[in-house]
């Protein structure tokens, strides 16, 4: 466990996330870390459905920092790793979609995450 990992475990907890005791990945591994998006997306939808923008800019702001810090660096070209080196057709749409969402939720946050 590396710094990479000790900074996402401090982004769980200030968003309210706990990995279970039963996770036998790193935090950081990149199923966990889409999770964690997911749950931030959620509660920026949320908020923002109930009006409550303070809350709403919140987690947008920790989906930002996230993304920049953690998903943009290498994502991309993890993606394109699995896709040089599979012919799952599972697997590839895995990637595919990994890409996608991150170009897009990187588009989303740039251009000031209002809905």
């Amino acid at each position: 466990m590396g710094p990479s990992t000790a900074d996402v475990r401090k982004r769980y907890a200030a968003a309210g996330v706990a990995v279970s005791k039963n996770y036998k990945d790193l935090p950081d591994h990149v199923a966990a870390e889409m999770e964690f998006m997911h749950f931030l997306c959620f509660e920026e939808s949320k908020f923002r459905r109930q009006g409550n923008q303070e809350q709403a800019e919140r987690y947008c702001g920790m989906e930002r920092d996230f993304i920049q810090d953690h998903l943009a660096p290498w994502v991309t070209d993890f993606a394109d790793c699995v896709l040089a080196t599979t012919n799952s057709p599972f697997y590839k749409d895995a990637a595919n979609l990994l890409k996608e969402f991150a170009k897009s939720e990187v588009g989303y946050i740039s251009e000031g995450s209002t809905e």
